[in-house]
């Protein structure tokens, strides 16, 4: 029993050996559900601007697990924890290009990324324009998301998918502030940004409005009340993830305009940052009543349409509201459903808002609470492979073509039909003066584009290169889309043995042509029979190897030999 139990250790000690010499591969960090940058190593990079410090921002701060949200507030409506995010200010209208970069401290699949507000100023700090970086090795960044020319408030999230991408380092770059303030003619640019998070899933949480950017344009006569003025109302608070939001001491209801005319021109857009499939959005009133009436959200719109948009030029209308404040379904949310689409854009355009007559105020309100889209991120899907492979010349399939003439290093010695045909039965490189042969032609072919021509050798595989030429309008005309000259390097053919060289071309549906068209009298098969040089080949006997399988087969040898040794050592005494 104990002679068993010594060779069964000596066995496990070798697949010991083994199983550490495969893991050399590097690993992926493992998915993590939750935020992938909390408390993770960051630092900053500054250009002529300053960061502001403790005690309420450090670009520590920025990726502290303190977002700010509605739920940070104690009763004196003041953020519960200090700690407010990272905060840069500079002091001319040029470009900030002040960075933070968090090292993930491990490689994952990232394919999504929210930045919050931070408490100063109601969110008026939260860039202008930035742009979201990120690598997997510290030198080579990808842009994946950034916004420019953001103005307002900021009163919640910004948060973008993208397709996943490996990375283990994310870059923000502050390239303009959002609050420029100019005091003795010099202009302070101030930027904030409260938190930022990091992820590997996408986003499932239904609505996929929450966190967008949303826009608002109307006539010149329509008013539009904001937080600056009412302490409630903003456009950016049609995308917060609750309706009302809660924004400190504010109570974010939604957007309300109000317009003299019963017909006026009123759009909301909303842009999703990338390409979603979605199948429902939802118009939620106001959360509030007016004095003496019953339904809350009393301004939803009255005429007006709903479309998405993929590309932002071409509109798609899933929903068309007609008189709608006037057949009783004022408050009421607004549910529209439609066959799933792509869209990145989604709009209410509106052409009329309710009437109301209020105190002898006689004009037209429209608002709502929110707009929430329900579908999920359109993950781009990978075409599969064109379904072709090699085949013979066809003119049914689309195919036509031309084989005009032979190079034999470099110089002509074949021209037309007749010619070729005859020198192409055997070009004779046996004294060794032959370097290169050449194939010169056209080709074309009704049902697809070709992405490169090539050769075979005795029918093995495909050999590509940059054989493509222009064809004139003649050729064109022919069927043709680009000539072509095929040279052969047939220094390498040492045999003696004659060897089949066939022109082909790879086309973009996957079909690899020979090009051996024969009709008739017209043999146009693009090929040349080629005799090499016989060269004898020095005999060797193979030599030892000492590569990575050598190492480790020594590497257990020795172990082995190792515990041999020890077993038999225990038994002498």
């Amino acid at each position: 029993m104990k002679k068993f139990l010594a060779y069964l250790l000596v066995a496990v000690m070798a697949f010991s050996v083994i199983g550490m010499l495969n893991l050399a591969a590097p690993m992926k960090a493992s998915a993590d559900s939750g935020n992938l940058a909390l408390n993770k190593p960051v630092t900053e990079e500054l250009n002529d601007c300053v960061s502001w410090g403790d005690p309420y921002w450090s670009v520590d701060y920025i990726n502290d697990g303190e977002r700010f949200d509605n739920t940070t507030y104690g009763a004196d409506n003041q953020p519960v924890c200090n700690q407010y995010g990272w905060y840069v200010v500079k002091q001319d209208s040029e470009p900030m290009n002040a960075s933070a970069t968090i090292d993930l401290e491990g490689t994952y699949d990232v394919c999504r990324i929210k930045l919050y507000t931070e408490y100063h100023f109601l969110g008026t700090k939260f860039p202008n324009t930035y742009d979201v970086y990120v690598s997997a090795d510290g030198t080579n960044w990808t842009r994946v998301c950034g916004e420019a020319g953001r103005t307002g408030h900021m009163t919640h999230a910004r948060e973008f998918e993208f397709d996943k991408i490996s990375a283990r380092y994310v870059k923000v770059t502050i390239v303009k502030g959002n609050d420029v303030v100019a005091e003795n003619n010099i202009d302070d640019q101030f930027a904030g940004i409260g938190e930022i998070e990091v992820y590997d899933t996408y986003n499932t949480s239904g609505n996929i409005g929450a966190d967008k950017i949303a826009k608002a344009t109307v006539d010149p006569s329509v008013t539009t009340f904001v937080l600056g003025n009412s302490g409630q109302w903003d456009i950016d608070a049609v995308t917060g993830s609750t309706t009302p939001y809660g924004f400190g001491p504010y109570n974010m209801t939604g957007w309300i305009v109000v317009s003299p005319t019963l017909e006026s021109n009123m759009r909301v857009d909303v842009d999703l940052s990338g390409v979603y499939k979605i199948n429902k959005i939802n118009i939620l009133p106001m959360p509030w009543s007016e004095t003496g009436k019953d339904d809350a959200g009393w301004y939803m719109p009255n005429t007006y349409d709903v479309v998405i948009s993929e590309d932002g030029s071409n509109w798609t209308t899933v929903y068309h509201g007609d008189n709608e404040t006037t057949v009783g379904v004022k408050g009421k949310a607004k549910t529209i459903e439609f066959a799933e689409s792509r869209a990145r854009y989604v709009a209410v355009v509106m052409t009329k808002g309710t009437y109301r007559d209020y105190e002898g105020a006689r004009d037209f309100w429209t608002g709502f609470g929110c707009i929430q889209v329900f579908g999920a991120y359109a993950v781009k899907e990978t075409p599969p492979a064109p379904v072709g492979g090699l085949r013979d010349f066809a003119a049914d399939k689309g195919d036509h073509m031309s084989y005009d003439q032979i190079f034999v290093n470099g110089a002509e010695v074949a021209n037309g039909n007749d010619a070729v045909i005859a020198k192409k039965a055997l070009i004779d490189g046996s004294d060794g003066s032959i370097t290169t042969v050449a194939m010169h032609g056209w080709y074309g072919n009704d049902n697809a584009k070709i992405v490169s021509y090539g050769y075979t050798i005795d029918g093995g595989e495909p050999v590509y290169g940059d054989f493509a030429l222009a064809c004139e309008p003649e050729v064109i005309k022919a069927g043709g889309e680009s000539r072509f000259t095929i040279t052969v390097d047939v220094t390498g053919l040492k045999d003696g043995k004659e060897h089949k060289i066939q022109a082909v071309a790879k086309m973009d549906n996957g079909d690899i042509v020979k090009l051996n068209r024969f009709e008739g009298e017209k043999d146009r098969d693009a090929y040349v029979n080629y005799k090499a040089q016989y060269v004898e080949q020095p005999h060797t006997d193979p030599v030892p190897q000492t590569g990575d399988a050598t190492v480790a087969l020594i590497s257990i040898v020795a172990v082995i030999s190792l515990a041999a040794a020890v077993i038999f050592r225990k038994r002498a005494f």
